[in-house]
């Protein structure tokens, strides 16, 4: 044995105190580098006198903090032993029986008797009712909503508080879902309010604190400024962070906000299909709302766990390849009991099997030579002898896309940079006919005579130029695209939903960030996929929308990529893959990258 490492818990039960033992100093400085690769912060406590403790050191009590105290002083060929002592290792003990052992079964009146959730909502409601705090990783439809919805209804008659309780959702659309969820399935719930307008600072029920209310997150990015804002300061005991990946970059304001509001609740749901978006990165915001004592750093975080490549200039970001595999199994040791994850063809076999197929249209030789020039040179000769120059690769991606979708027009502007005071040229480019993806969509159409098809792009553009193509071709269309001058409001796009459920339409557009999440459009068997985005949630999300409870009226789905040959379109599919590699192995099912797109390269 080189080293010995004591801890016990202090009187307040919330920190660890922990004093190293050494036959020399070569054993303390061992013991001293191992701690500092614990993910929580330390500290050393003060002497009577003002000064420091140097010879202890007070860590959070955590499940994490023991996991990895546990890992670094106890493992094969550590050269070092963990003496947790007697409190210490009663509280350990327990933590660990109550992780490990199964849940209770969900109360016999915990929703509606008429209201019956599939066997394994019931079981992950239960697990989520014992965790209180939980990534609930299920994929898309498999009625994640219903599940917290359960489980927090178990939790309060265990006689845990769970109001007030705030649910943060990507739009409005999915808030009117929960709202309806909530209704239906926890009739004694209070009713929830929507926090919007003038008034979203009125919260009914706000003096017994027994109040949902619903929001979305760009109204906490505005509410949530600082701990001391209006939703920080309403100190709600549950938070639900629906979609939780449009909180999966740290850096961003309203990730900050959700991690604000969530940073004192004792319940934090985090729900999402699709948490990794780009890398594990992702993960870490959702990991701070869990247990911000265990994870209060992402490079703290990045240090322990996180695989990384350098970059050999050391002037680019270095690239995230995943969990560092001889570091898996702590992490998720460090999570047990909080990780709930159900891939839909584990548990709902009655829902139809994908068929997956990809449609290659070309491009016209005119608008291929512009093409090649942006991709080349960055620099597009257009057919009518304009120009589209991009400045930066982010551009360059943009208009690739643009000009594998369609036929377009640039104007450009000139106005004077505030900043630097020169005539700046901004160009503005309007798609139009042809547009080869669109005429792509109406023979597929053809192809399916009275069949209801939802169709999903990246671009606004494309969908409402789409959908006049399909107006013009005789199809019943809607649209579910971001509202505009051309009449699409909240209203409408709902409507759209409830007239395509009830075979009033025949084609309904999507964008993939206004109708990819939170809707069900299951009146139809095949979803078209015009665009695919690069950011992966976005990009398999909108299958979820006909592929979830509600589609076992179809014996097949059918999901159509439209995929210009000898363009962007294909990169982008590679690009997915390396990105659904992050994903399945957070989710621990390589099935996520050999399912994805259908395994069709």
């Amino acid at each position: 044995m080189t080293a010995a490492l004591f801890g016990e818990l202090n009187v307040a039960g919330d920190q660890i105190a922990l004093v190293a033992a050494a036959a020399d100093d070569f054993g303390l400085k061992l013991a001293a580098t191992r701690l500092q690769y614990l993910t929580a912060l330390g500290e050393h406590p003060r002497n009577d006198d003002g000064s420091r403790n140097m010879d202890v050191l007070l860590v959070p009590a955590t499940w994490a903090t023991v996991t990895q105290i546990g890992r670094m002083f106890s493992g094969n060929g550590s050269r070092a032993t963990w003496n947790p002592q007697p409190k210490l290792a009663e509280w350990i003990m327990a933590e660990a029986i109550r992780r490990m052992t199964p849940p209770p079964p969900l109360p016999p009146d915990v929703c509606p008797p008429w209201l019956k959730p599939y066997d394994f909502q019931a079981q992950d409601a239960a697990a989520l009712a014992a965790a209180g705090k939980v990534l609930l990783l299920h994929e898309v439809g498999t009625g994640k909503t219903v599940i917290s919805l359960l489980g927090l209804e178990a939790r309060r008659q265990a006689g845990h508080e769970i109001f007030p309780m705030i649910i943060v959702v990507p739009g409005w659309d999915v808030g009117d879902v929960w709202d309806s969820h909530i209704r239906e399935w926890m009739p004694r719930w209070p009713e929830p309010v929507m926090h919007q307008g003038a008034s979203r600072a009125r919260v009914r029920g706000w003096r017994d604190r027994n109040w949902i209310l619903i929001t979305t997150y760009a109204t906490a990015r505005r509410d949530a400024k600082d701990a001391r804002d209006l939703l920080p300061g309403l100190k709600p005991t549950t938070v639900i962070a629906d979609e939780a990946h449009m909180c999966g970059n740290d850096r961003s304001q309203q990730s900050q906000a959700v991690q604000r509001i969530a940073r004192h609740a004792d319940a934090f749901i985090a729900a999402s299909g699709t948490l990794v978006t780009h890398s594990m990165k992702n993960v870490y915001p959702a990991l701070a709302c869990l247990d911000h004592a265990s994870w209060p750093s992402w490079d703290r975080a990045k240090g322990r766990y996180i695989a990384i490549r350098k970059d050999p200039s050391g002037q680019g970001e270095d690239v995230i390849l995943g969990l560092r595999p001889e570091m898996e199994a702590e992490f998720f040791a460090c999570l047990d009991g909080q990780i709930l994850r159900r891939a839909k063809a584990d548990v709902l076999d009655q829902l139809p099997p994908k068929i997956y197929s990809v449609r290659r249209p070309e491009m016209p030789d005119e608008w291929r030579r512009a093409y090649d020039g942006m991709e080349r040179e960055m620099l597009a000769e257009l057919p009518d002898g304009g120009e589209l120059p991009v400045m930066s690769t982010l551009a360059q991606l943009t208009r690739l896309s643009q000009l594998a979708s369609s036929a377009a027009d640039v104007t450009v502007t000139e106005e004077i940079d505030p900043d630097t005071g020169l005539l700046v040229k901004h160009y503005h480019v309007r798609l139009k006919r042809p547009c080869w993806k669109a005429e792509t969509l109406l023979g597929i159409l053809t192809e399916r005579p009275g069949q209801p098809t939802a169709v999903f792009t990246e671009s606004r553009q494309l969908a409402m130029l789409t959908g006049e193509h399909c107006e013009q071709a005789g199809y019943r269309t809607g649209y579910i695209v971001g509202t505009g001058a051309d009449g699409i409001t909240r209203a409408t796009r709902q409507q759209a939903v409830t007239d395509f459920q009830a075979g009033r339409l025949d084609v309904i557009m999507c964008t993939a960030g206004a109708g990819g999440v939170g809707i069900t459009l299951t009146a139809g068997n095949c979803a078209v996929m015009l665009q695919r985005s690069w950011q992966l949630d976005l990009a398999i999300q909108p299958e979820g929308r006909i592929d979830r409870i509600g589609a076992e009226i179809h014996d097949h789905l059918e999901i159509v990529d439209v995929v210009t040959r000898g363009t962007v379109d294909q990169r982008r599919r590679d690009v997915l893959r390396e990105k659904a590699g992050q994903l399945g192995q957070l989710v621990r099912d390589v099935r996520v990258v050999r399912e994805l797109l259908g395994g069709i390269k």
